[in-house]
């Protein structure tokens, strides 16, 4: 099934031409973008009321286009479309993406009507549809973009969401958090292509190795639990189900038209098809980071390092809460532990004030002495850029050197020990050396996150992970 559908979709992300229907300066967003990258030669604009629109010229028809056209993105009137897409039928066009609202998503009979003719007519000439109500697909690989500033970087990460406008918000997302994606699809609706067709695509698509998804709901259900099962093996999916609440649901519904089901049923059927449920999209963007940057540890057991002790207890009970351990340390750890970390006003144990380790030059040497402890299997430094303002008055250059230190005895330890490091960099009243010490260890590739507890939960999920495998 997974390699017939794949075959199916390829057209879907690789059109080899797009045509443009309803084009006007209000999606300038379709032209500007699309019309720079690979697919500008084969960019085709139609309107039968301009000539040219932003330079570009205009047919009146698709069936007036000189070329063959693959993919057709429709920004035309609810009501117009079985009429051009009859010619679309003509034209001999494979899949078509429409824009357009004014369907199943008003609660309007006269909406549901008008899918129903929509998806015979579809059916008839074989044309796949993506949508209605959605903002279609984001594929750098090919030049398909549906968003101005949307990268043009390919990545490893596909993002597949009912919402259009979560689906721009998340690739920005990803942009701050320092990855790239290899498909995105804004999916509406889902009057034809829908969440089980795409998951079961992604999941044997190579160019993917993580798969994020936002669901409202479904209009079916037959041969879901087998998709995600098979996607959920072969690699991580993390999915964040929306309308969970009795509002949330009403709210799907009148967003995309589709029932949400009970969130408690939802969240017992992701833990049987051993998927990431998560609870928002900042959660998602820390699951991937860590997938990509990172690995799951072999064991709950975690070191918090951080400079500050008065913490300890609440960054304890924070890590316990989310399934995770903070073991003591052993003996032998404790022992060589006094040698890089002077012990007056600092107490040897998990977590760790590594204040004075800072200061000394000496966290790295008490890093690989922690990384050692059998009891560890993964590790947490926070970071609060504060503390080293008042250093940069005599070393302008205090951060950069702190933190290449830093991030390279953090790929050592993952490198040769085999336990994930991240890195929680602290909101900061300094926002420039927040954002220079997250710029470095990001351009290092290395884990980085707002708190230790959201780095903990990270842990605690990708854990889960390595455990169902």
């Amino acid at each position: 099934m997974g390699e017939v559908l794949s075959k199916n979709l390829d057209i879907i992300f690789y059109p080899r031409s797009v045509a443009l229907i309803g084009a006007s300066r209000e999606v300038d967003f379709y032209i500007n973008t699309i019309s720079a990258s690979k697919l500008r030669e084969k960019f085709f604009l139609v309107n039968p009321r301009y000539s040219e629109v932003l330079g570009f010229k205009c047919y009146p028809s698709i069936l007036d286009i000189p070329e063959p056209v693959d993919y057709a993105i429709f920004a035309i009137p609810a009501k117009t479309i079985p009429k051009v897409l009859e010619e679309c039928g003509k034209k001999g066009v494979k899949v078509v993406h429409i824009y357009s609202s004014g369907f199943s998503e008003t609660g309007l009979e006269e909406g549901k009507k008008l899918e129903e003719e929509i998806l015979k007519i579809a059916k008839s000439y074989g044309i796949r549809i993506i949508g209605p109500n959605c903002m279609g697909v984001y594929c750098p690989e090919s030049g398909l973009f549906f968003s101005q500033d949307l990268p043009s970087e390919e990545g490893p990460v596909a993002f597949i969401s009912q919402s259009g406008g979560q689906a721009i918000s998340f690739i920005f997302k990803g942009i701050l958090r320092g990855f790239r994606f290899s498909k995105v699809v804004s999916y509406g609706n889902a009057l034809d292509v829908d969440f089980i067709e795409l998951i079961d695509y992604l999941a044997e698509d190579p160019k993917t190795s993580i798969i994020g998804a936002y669901i409202e709901g479904l209009r079916k259900t037959e041969g879901l639990l087998k998709t995600l099962k098979n996607a959920s093996k072969i690699k991580p999916l993390i999915v964040l189900k929306g309308g969970q609440t009795e509002d949330g649901a009403r709210a799907a519904a009148s967003h995309t038209g589709v029932l949400a089901g009970s969130a408690k049923i939802w969240e017992g059927f992701l833990k049987q098809v051993k998927a990431i449920q998560v609870e928002n999209f900042d959660e998602m963007a820390d699951i991937i980071v860590g997938f990509l940057y990172a690995f799951p540890p072999k064991g709950k057991g975690v070191s918090i390092i951080t400079t500050s002790g008065g913490s300890a207890v609440v960054h304890t009970d924070l890590c316990v809460k989310v399934g995770l351990t903070v073991p003591k340390f052993s003996e032998e750890t404790q022992n060589q532990l006094k040698k890089f970390i002077p012990i007056a006003g600092t107490s040897i144990r998990n977590p760790l004030d590594a204040w004075p380790a800072f200061q000394y030059g000496t966290l790295p040497d008490a890093l690989n002495v922690i990384s050692q402890d059998e009891n560890i299997h993964s590790l947490i430094i926070e970071v609060q850029p504060e503390e080293f303002k008042a250093y940069t008055t005599t070393d302008p250059n205090i951060i950069d050197k702190f933190t290449t230190i830093l991030g390279k005895t953090c790929k050592k330890i993952m490198d040769e020990q085999g336990k994930p490091v991240m890195v929680a960099v602290t909101k900061s009243i300094y926002p420039e050396l927040e954002v220079k010490i997250k710029s470095i260890l990001q351009a290092m590739n290395l884990p980085i996150y707002q708190s230790i507890y959201d780095a903990a939960k990270t842990l605690s999920k990708l854990h889960s992970r390595f455990t169902q495998l």
